[in-house]
């Protein structure tokens, strides 16, 4: 039951990400992904394409949540996480076994704004970094700002609204 459920999460949300966003998914990380918008590509729009997924990713999960609910199985919750900086892409490790990553401190901020989004009570999280980025700012509420392991100052977040 539990591949499953992970199978049907998957599919509908890696969908999103990489045939209507342009993103790719790089790892899956237990029952959750990280995904990249734009790298090497330096006329992306990377932060907006980001989070229209990450909003369409919150639909999808309420349209799977639809279904379980209908299967008496309990729904589906989840936290999204959005952060934009310098990272280190390419492929890293041994000659035996390399894999295709993104390494750095966004990387790390966005992985930490993720879990921030159990502490907020918000399924999705963008930092100021993304929101500067983003072509329309409508339909975002500032939170407090937040300290993040790691991170001496504490980070300005912003809860996008789900509806696309």
């Amino acid at each position: 039951e539990v591949i499953e459920l992970l199978n049907d999460f998957f599919r509908v949300t890696v969908r999103v990400v990489e045939e209507a966003h342009g993103g790719m998914v790089n790892k899956y990380l237990g029952d959750g992904f990280m995904a990249i918008f734009g790298a090497g590509e330096s006329k992306s729009n990377h932060a907006q394409d980001a989070v229209t997924a990450g909003r369409g990713i919150l639909l999808a999960v309420e349209a799977l949540n639809r279904d379980l609910i209908a299967r008496s199985r309990e729904p589906l919750r989840i936290g999204i996480g959005i952060h934009s900086g310098p990272a280190i892409v390419g492929s890293i490790g041994s000659p035996q076994r390399l894999e295709f990553t993104a390494i750095g401190n966004a990387v790390n901020i966005a992985s930490r704004i993720e879990s921030l989004t159990k502490t907020v009570g918000k399924p999705m999280l963008i930092t100021e970094a993304v929101r500067d980025r983003l072509r329309d700012r409508s339909g975002l509420e500032e939170l407090p700002r937040q300290q993040i392991r790691g991170i001496r100052d504490s980070v300005l977040v912003f809860a996008p609204q789900s509806k696309l």
